[in-house]
């Protein structure tokens, strides 16, 4: 059987992008300015992510990521509430309070050695924009993890960062990291344990004394006498 004659396009419509040969009738310049619009839309991208980790993350009291070497990839949040219970006659029980726990969180982090989270071509057009450019990458990886040490192990209260909400008063009470070769081997996937610090006990004495320096009270129905010399020449004879 006979095909049906198709008509070629006089005009085609495939892009010129990075990776994509170039078709007869292409410029050789138009695939330059794809390839340089690529980069460029990379920059803007990363230049995104830079502005979007100032909504999410762990920050201290002056409002400063503390750990702003790495981008945010997750945060879990759990609150719960604990009920009292108490023992009743055939079997039965009573629930007499509901007291709200500590909240717990955990903020997942992703540290691949540049704070722009770009990397190859576009790593290096980062410095034509100012505020994108980093450390070296080991430096950068190497700063994060002794952050890590240090706040893990300080007393200092900081605050869960999400644009919707953020939650205060929380120390960071533990930290794990890992790095895969799915992953690349420079990329840290570090997971930080947070929980909540009640700041309810307020002190009301001032100026408190001592037990010891407190006067003595005379407060029975006999009041203490210096016994008299012949009761004391008494006492000690017996003593003797």
């Amino acid at each position: 059987m006979a095909f049906a004659n198709v008509t070629m396009p006089s005009i085609w419509d495939i892009p010129v992008a990075v990776g994509v040969p170039a078709l007869l009738g292409q410029s050789i310049g138009a695939g330059v300015d794809a390839s340089a619009s690529t980069a460029l839309a990379g920059v803007v991208q990363s230049w995104t992510i830079n502005q979007a980790a100032k909504k999410w993350g762990i920050f201290n009291a002056a409002n400063k990521n503390v750990l702003s070497a790495a981008h945010v990839h997750g945060i879990e949040y759990e609150s719960s509430y604990a009920v009292s219970d108490a023992p009743l006659e055939d079997g039965g029980f009573t629930s007499y309070n509901k007291v709200k726990a500590p909240y717990n969180a955990r903020v997942t982090l992703a540290c691949d050695g540049s704070e722009t989270g770009s990397s190859g071509i576009i790593s290096s057009l980062t410095s034509l924009i100012s505020g994108l450019t980093g450390s070296s990458g080991t430096a950068v990886r190497q700063d994060f993890l002794n952050t890590l040490e240090s706040v893990v192990s300080d007393t200092n209260l900081y605050h869960v960062v999400t644009p919707e909400r953020t939650y205060i008063n929380a120390n960071i009470v533990g930290y794990r990291w890992r790095r895969t070769s799915e992953n690349g081997l420079t990329m840290l996937v570090a997971e930080v344990a947070l929980q909540e610090i009640r700041k309810t006990a307020v002190s009301t004495f001032t100026n408190t004394a001592q037990p010891q320096g407190a006067a003595s009270i005379q407060g029975g129905t006999v009041q203490g006498t210096t016994p008299s010399t012949a009761v004391q020449s008494a006492v000690a004879g017996v003593m003797a």
